[in-house]
């Protein structure tokens, strides 16, 4: 009888060894296990996200110190005036949301690597023909290639970004990514004016160039995203253009309404916020001037991106959206009516927090119904609509305070928020954040 016993005790130790082999098998390899449990990861944590943000950062800087001189560019070197300036800066722009969709479409059809790459490489060489070739035309046709490459470039790192980020950590990681845009802002126009005041203003090209360099040489190394396209869903060269741009289109076309609305908002304050405060007896310049209001603006932006980074996905990204149309809506009415510095101050401050949240939480809405084939192509055409909601600010500001007043244009721009948010709410279906399988893509089932 104990030899039986011991014979059931052998019997179900071979058994568990057994279980353990197949389930070993199952998973499969460790140095696979590992890489498939990527989304069991901080991914802000992670060598890939740092790269990413570094040369976003990189994108950022050399953007904002290149523009910020090209008045003092056209002046000094090309003897023109405003006008000038005004229309070659206005190229890159209008080139920006002309390569924004075609850089994504590309890449889907032929990787983000070597779509991202070539970007970045036009927009150094745009930059260093500027800076060595001082003429009018060459200015015109550098700051077109600039704009081309650079957004080419930009937009892959975000859509990079998404292809490594599991669903549940997109609303922080797009957060903190967005502080890069943010810290290239501030340190661009500083690190231009220091290179101007060492050196001359050409030179300011040619190290912005540098930057760009340095852009492209780490996005070298970064890790390849998994496949975009899958054997349901296919993107080749004889994929209907129509077939491809129709869907990504539908996608974004409702959170990129609200993003126009919104950047429009962004793109008043930035044009006219001094000039509305001086209406009212503040100074331009000052500790108290309206200057101080943006540095106000761009704290809280960031304050607030580090504290409510994970609100989209714990409420989701309509609901962080809706929020955000909210408090954008009574920072521009604030602001509007504003008779001084300090409640021009808190009303930036609400403007700053509505932003915070809303990239990361618009982004999330275009890129949900899209497969990770279209993805790129998706966030091509959401930039676009941000870019276009910029510009119309200073279009529409310019021409209401020609009309009537800086006032009334906040207070409409204001109401245009208003609408973004009945039409996001009206034709978003956002259902409570739901946990998704470990590594699982999701797809929404308008896809």
């Amino acid at each position: 009888m104990g030899r039986d016993v011991e014979c059931d005790r052998d019997r179900a130790e071979v058994l568990r060894r057994l279980q353990v082999t197949a389930g070993s098998r199952a998973r499969g390899p460790r140095r696979i296990g590992r890489a498939n449990d990527l989304g069991t990861r901080d991914i802000t944590r992670t060598v890939p996200f740092w790269l990413i943000f570094v040369a976003s950062t990189l994108g950022g800087i050399t953007n904002s110190a290149s523009t910020a001189l090209i008045p003092t560019y056209v002046e000094n070197v090309l003897g023109g005036g405003s006008a000038l300036a005004g229309g070659i800066i206005a190229v890159a722009a209008v080139s920006s949301m002309l390569a924004m969709p075609m850089a994504g479409l590309l890449a889907d059809r032929r990787g983000y690597r070597l779509v991202a790459l070539v970007g970045s490489a036009i927009a150094s060489g745009g930059l260093i023909f500027i800076g060595v070739v001082p003429a009018v035309w060459a200015a015109i046709g550098g700051r077109l290639f600039f704009g081309l490459g650079s957004a080419a470039a930009m937009t892959l790192l975000m859509a990079w970004l998404l292809m490594i980020t599991p669903i549940g950590q997109r609303g922080k990681v797009l957060s903190i990514f967005g502080l890069s845009v943010w810290i290239g802002l501030a340190l661009g126009p500083q690190i231009g004016a220091s290179v101007q005041q060492i050196w001359t203003v050409s030179a300011v090209f040619l190290v912005c160039a540098g930057l760009e360099a340095a852009t492209t040489v780490v996005i070298l190394f970064l890790p390849r995203p998994r496949a975009a396209s899958s054997a349901a869903d296919p993107v080749t060269a004889s994929t209907g253009f129509r077939q491809v741009l129709l869907p990504a289109v539908r996608a974004v076309s409702v959170p990129g309404v609200a993003a126009a609305a919104a950047w429009c908002g962004e793109g008043l304050l930035v044009g006219f916020l001094i000039i509305h405060l001086a209406a009212v007896g503040v100074p331009a310049a000052g500790l108290l001037g309206a200057a101080s209001v943006f540095g106000v603006f761009a704290a809280s932006v960031i304050v607030a991106r580090l504290l409510l980074a994970t609100l989209p996905d714990r409420i989701g990204p309509l609901r962080a959206t809706a929020a955000s149309l909210v408090t954008l809506t009574a920072g521009l009415v604030i602001i509007a009516i504003a008779p001084g510095f300090w409640v021009a101050a808190a009303g930036a401050v609400l403007i700053g927090v509505g932003f915070s949240p809303l990239y990361p939480s618009l982004t999330m809405l275009a890129t949900r119904g899209l497969r990770s084939s279209k993805r790129a192509l998706g966030i091509g055409l959401f930039s676009s609509f941000t870019s276009v909601g910029y510009g119309g600010g200073a279009l529409v500001g310019g021409v209401v305070i020609g009309a009537t007043s800086s006032m009334w244009a906040f207070l409409l721009v204001a109401g245009f928020q208003v609408i973004a948010l009945a039409v996001v709410t009206i034709f978003t279906d956002d259902p409570r954040p739901r946990r998704h399988a470990i590594g699982a893509e999701y797809r929404d089932p308008a896809a």
